[in-house]
């Protein structure tokens, strides 16, 4: 019987991983990266986020003055808090008094979390309320104006007007809303 002797096998372990060269290039690369695109990812954030209230207000709006025309009642847009930016709710004036009642109810919005974004409205008209008429038209007592609307507003607290991010929902005479991009311009309110 012959034995069978395996000979010892040695492995050789090339080293795996990073050099600190590698690394430090790579963070400094990445360091570069982020200061670049930090402000431009903020002003994209910013304008998204004024893009969405704006989407929402156009949505609510919208619903109003949907729900004016199917009830063929007034229907109110109306701020809940000091500001447009704390909150509104819609209701249908069911007993005609131009005030809320409960049971009128048709949405909430509680409103938004503090910050740089507001939402205004630069026609006193348009200050507290939206008033929709049962053919859908906005109630008025003055002629329409160029900005008559609800804007939303982001001025980046920078101080720069360029960066001003702002949307307005503006009002035309048969009661439609549109939106307007007005970024880079001062604040209408």
């Amino acid at each position: 019987m012959h034995a069978f002797v395996i000979p010892a096998l040695r492995y050789r372990h090339s080293a795996r991983g990073f050099t600190l060269i590698e690394l430090m290039t790579v963070l400094v690369i990445a360091a570069i990266v982020i200061t670049i695109g930090l402000p431009d990812m903020r002003e994209f954030v910013a304008d998204q986020r004024v893009r969405t209230v704006t989407s929402d207000i156009m949505a609510e709006i919208a619903f109003a003055r949907a729900k004016a025309i199917e009830h063929s009642r007034r229907v109110y847009f109306e701020r809940t808090g000091v500001s447009w930016s704390q909150g509104w709710r819609i209701y249908v004036d069911l007993n005609n008094n131009a005030a809320y009642n409960a049971g009128e109810e048709l949405k909430v919005f509680d409103g938004f979390p503090p910050g740089n974004m507001y939402v205004c409205s630069t026609v006193g008209e348009f200050a507290a309320n939206v008033i929709f008429r049962p053919d859908g038209r906005v109630v008025r007592t003055s002629a329409v104006g160029a900005n008559d609307g609800i804007f939303v507003v982001d001025l980046m607290a920078d101080g720069v007007l360029a960066n001003n991010k702002i949307r307005g929902v503006l009002f035309g005479v048969s009661g439609r809303a549109t939106i307007v991009r007005m970024n880079g311009v001062a604040a209408p309110c």
